[in-house]
């Protein structure tokens, strides 16, 4: 957990990715320092926390309607279209 209320979970003996995002709108940018600001956080957990948040946010839409397994399922099944290899034609 971060300083002054920002969650991020790290799990035991797994390494941290970094991750390097370009071309960066800056209005959202500057929506991002703002929420840094405001909660007394670094850029960086700032964005941690604005992923994690979204990310939740994104899984309830996802899952809403659906039973857990049909999600599994779902998920099961994108997964395997995609990697099948590129066809000739559709």
């Amino acid at each position: 957990m971060m300083g002054n209320g920002a969650r991020v979970r790290r799990r035991p003996g797994v390494r941290m990715s970094d991750l390097v995002l370009r071309d960066i709108d800056p209005f959202l940018l500057e929506r991002i320092r703002r929420i840094a600001v405001a909660r007394g956080w670094t850029q960086r957990q700032a964005v941690l926390a604005l992923i994690e948040q979204g990310l939740f946010s994104s899984e309830h839409d996802v899952r809403s309607g659906f039973e857990h397994r049909e999600v599994d399922a779902l998920s099961e099944a994108i997964a395997a279209l995609r990697a099948l290899p590129a066809g000739s034609g559709f």
